[in-house]
């Protein structure tokens, strides 16, 4: 079963050594943008908008970007985990405060992941 990640990194600098981390394990296919965070760029102030899940836009009153949010696709659990440990030798340990994060979370349908090739029926590399 194939599962999405999120993965946050808090330190934008370490994005590209994760990356080339996992792609050093065969995922490559990333989606990444920057992200706000409410809970430190927020302080003093009381929330004023809490935006829905996944509602994507600029940085309003106030707010500035503080890391990048990846997304992508692992073919199966043990493919998140071996992610998890190499995401962990770039960034250090993420369970430490303000390190990042990474979740995941099964697919139940997922539609053209992996890519098959046209010939072999085999993924595509």
């Amino acid at each position: 079963m194939a599962y999405m990640m999120m993965l946050v990194a808090d330190d934008a600098t370490q994005v590209s050594a994760v990356l080339k981390a996992w792609k050093s394990i065969h995922v490559d296919d990333m989606v990444f943008m920057d992200s706000v965070c409410y809970h430190r760029a927020g302080h003093g102030r009381p929330p004023i908008h809490i935006p829905m899940r996944f509602a994507f836009g600029p940085p309003d009153r106030g707010q500035q970007h503080c890391s990048v949010t990846l997304f992508g696709l692992a073919q199966d659990e043990a493919t998140v985990q071996a992610c998890i440990e190499q995401a962990e030798l770039v960034m250090g340990d993420l369970d430490e405060p303000e390190n990042g994060m990474l979740v995941a979370w099964p697919l139940a349908i997922v539609k053209g992941y992996p890519k098959q090739s046209r010939r072999g029926g085999e993924a595509a590399e």
